[in-house]
């Protein structure tokens, strides 16, 4: 070994030795404690607060240069009360005295014991703290300027952050454990009072950029709103301040909370993740997140870029399998009685995302709701003010398992009203605001449909909302071998509500329509049907009352269900003729077309063209229904034709020319058919007088004949006699 290096050696471990005798000495024969009341009268002098040290100070020397503190107290600032302002059961802080030579800090593990801090605003938004953070320190003296320019200097480099990542980066700590601690704030202005108890916090060696193990707990408690939690964390936390990188790996956080605050109560919340921020970059990535609460699992990763301003992210997402109708029941939600008591039984989503500040961007979308399947796109533009677009396609939807279940048939007594039918009615007001801010444009296919049972294939939907105006157009479909085309508008600018649909049906197949729809085949046949139709309001009672517009209707090779025209008229022959009953056929009365256009002005439906031809009848009606008040009025006039329907033709051959009405009233769910006889019997009697009046007159030119005849002969006798 060179002889210098030799004396420098001895020369540092003798200088340390003295070091460490002297140290020593200080420790041996001066006591801490005697200084108590110079510690306490220094902290006043600088803070104006008092300082109480109640239990024993502690100092150790080597290896370990430490600080053992008791019970300790400082009291709070003038006008928040008498308690502390922050108190300590016991600290212990051990610095390793040989590293210090090497500039570099070890620590044994910081212990920190029953920490209580009361933080508290008052009404003039002065906090407890601010007398602490301002500076007490005399303003020195600025020196005279000299009287000739001074040379400028070089400009020194801030090597603040080099320094300081170099200081941290030389500091071992074995840990931090703070036990039993508790906080406060008060804040006088808002009233909010919070309080944090039980808080306990403990993490392995500090040696960065190392992992640290870090676990919290702490109990919370909180005023306006009113909260009550308890909280865990745990994880393993990287940091390099040099490369400015973060991470916390295997990080868990579990919250339990309850109170009138929350708007679901009790609710249980767990997130596991790993997070890794690169501040150089401005960017940061989360994996394997997984968020654990009313019995959903959302499972997800995310890289966000921009960290200090206009922060982007992008990632996946999906929503695990869950019950709806579960968690609607823990959010105090009580759900309307559906037609299917399963429904809402199941759903899950997943997505790719992009977002930002601005908007969000959803990609390879799929939903499930039950047994539909729903995949597309969908963009939230501004959310300030969103403006929504989205194109979704579904597979199958049954939108009747989440509409009411039906209502008990019953036969009405009397004309029913808008209280008395049988069909339930909805006057709860609907909400127009969040529609006037609707601002959306979407498209939508299905391939299944199934509504107010009706079934519907292929269906095409395009909806636009802006300013209050929103519109479905156009809307297309297949249905019942035929075709459906639709436009509807809905204004909901004035706080009266006004739709108007524009449809139309083409060779549809109408009666297996109407009986999904109706529960019954009330007519029959190929329809087109086109209707122009406007309403206010949006409760049925309403809709009633307001709708307006026009409709056309055209049939063919169908029937009319609940009135056999046809068995009418044999009966009232039979009647007429004194002759038995026919026997019963099927009510329903044929024909091979029907047309007819309706005009309906405030709820009133008017039809005075009604056009049925039959091979046996022709039939031609005219009349009204009440819409609001479910009641009809309307006459029907039958004509008998030629027919080659054989017997049942034979029977009705002696009303043929005769016009007979059958008037059709009572409630539109259950009408009542009448044959009016009176202009039958009064024909027939004209029919019978004209048809006597005929054989008279044949008798009678029979008779002058005769008489001619005879007059004839005689002159021809009497002039044969004379000549």
């Amino acid at each position: 070994m060179p002889k210098p290096l030799k004396i420098f050696l001895i020369a540092l471990t003798s200088l340390v030795l003295l070091v460490a005798i002297l140290i020593g000495g200080i420790f041996i024969f001066v006591n801490p404690n005697d200084y108590k009341d110079e510690i306490t009268t220094a902290v006043h002098d600088a803070t104006g607060r008092d300082l109480t040290i109640a239990g024993d100070i502690k100092l150790s020397i080597f290896p370990w240069l430490g600080l053992t503190l008791g019970a300790t107290q400082l009291s709070n600032a003038k006008g928040f009360g008498n308690a502390p302002f922050a108190s300590v059961d016991a600290v212990d802080i051990k610095v390793k005295l040989l590293p210090l030579l090497h500039k570099r800090i070890e620590m044994q593990k910081i212990l920190l014991h029953g920490l209580h801090a009361n933080l508290a605003k008052d009404k003039t938004g002065h906090s407890n703290w601010d007398d602490l953070t301002t500076s007490k320190a005399k303003p020195v003296a600025k020196p005279i300027a000299p009287t000739t320019p001074a040379t400028p200097s070089a400009p020194v480099p801030d090597n603040t952050t080099d320094n300081t990542m170099g200081a941290l980066g030389a500091l071992a700590i074995d840990g931090l454990e703070l036990k039993n601690a508790r906080l406060t704030w008060e804040d006088q202005q808002s009233g909010q009072h919070i309080v944090v108890e039980n808080l306990n916090l403990s993490t392995g060696p500090l040696a960065l950029p190392a992992p640290v193990d870090v676990s919290l707990s702490l109990d919370l408690q909180m005023q306006k709103p009113d909260i009550q939690s308890h909280i865990n964390f745990s994880g393993q936390v990287v940091m390099d301040p040099n490369k400015q990188q973060y991470q916390a790996n295997k990080l868990r956080l579990t919250v339990k909370a309850s109170g009138k605050g929350l708007p679901i109560s009790p609710v249980d919340v767990s997130l596991r993740a790993n997070v890794h921020a690169d501040i150089a970059q401005q960017q940061a990535n989360i994996t394997q997140l997984q968020l654990d609460t009313l019995d959903m699992t959302v499972n997800g990763q995310a890289s966000i870029v921009n960290l200090d301003k206009n922060p982007a992210v992008s990632g996946h997402v999906s929503l695990a399998d869950f019950s709806p109708r579960n968690v609607v029941s823990q959010l105090g939600i009580k759900l309307p009685a559906m037609a299917d008591k399963n429904a809402l039984g199941k759903a899950n989503l997943e997505t790719d995302f992009n977002a930002s500040l601005n908007g969000a961007n959803l990609k390879n979308l799929s939903i499930v709701l039950d047994d539909t399947r729903l995949s597309g796109t969908a963009i939230v533009a501004n959310f300030t003010s969103p403006r929504i677009e989205f194109r979704l396609a579904a597979n199958d939807m049954d939108l009747d398992r989440y509409l009411p279940p039906p209502a008990e048939k019953t036969t009405p007594s009397k004309p029913a009203t808008s209280t008395t039918s049988g069909a339930a009615t909805s006057n709860t007001p609907v909400p127009l605001a969040p529609l006037r801010r609707l601002d959306l444009d979407g498209s939508m296919s299905l391939g299944k449909l199934k509504v107010i049972g009706a079934r519907l294939s292929n269906l095409q939907v395009t909806v636009k909302a802006k300013g209050g105006q929103i519109r479905l157009q156009p809307i297309q479909a297949s249905l019942y071998d035929g075709h459906f085309d639709g436009d509807i508008g809905l204004n909901v600018i004035t706080d009266t509500p006004r739709t108007s649909i524009n449809e139309k049906l083409s060779t549809v197949n109408i009666g297996p329509l109407l009986k999904d729809v109706m529960g019954d085949e009330l007519v029959s046949g190929k329809a087109n049907v086109s209707a122009q139709l406007s309403t206010t309001g949006m409760d049925i009672d309403t809709i009633k009352r307001t709708l307006n517009g026009k409709a056309n209707f055209n049939f063919r090779d169908g029937k009319v269900k609940g009135v056999n025209i046809g068995q009418m008229l044999r009966e009232a022959n039979a009647k007429i003729k004194n002759k038995p009953a026919p026997p019963k056929t099927e009510n329903v009365t044929d024909f091979a077309e029907m047309s007819g256009s309706v005009t309906i002005q405030n709820g009133i439906v008017r039809n005075d063209d009604l056009d049925a031809k039959s091979p046996l009848l022709r039939i031609q009606g005219k009349g009204k229904a009440d819409l609001p008040n479910e009641l009809i009025n309307y006459r029907v006039n039958t004509a008998i034709v030629e027919s080659n329907e054989g017997q049942t033709g034979k029977e009705l051959e002696d009303l043929k020319s005769l016009i007979i009405p059958i008037k059709v009233s009572g409630n539109l769910t259950d009408p009542r058919y009448s044959l009016d006889l009176k202009p039958v019997l009064e024909a027939r009697a004209k029919k019978a007088v004209e048809a006597e009046k005929k054989k008279i007159k044949k008798r009678a030119e029979k008779k002058l004949e005769q008489k001619k005849k005879d007059v004839v002969e005689d002159l021809k006798k009497k002039l044969k006699l004379k000549f």
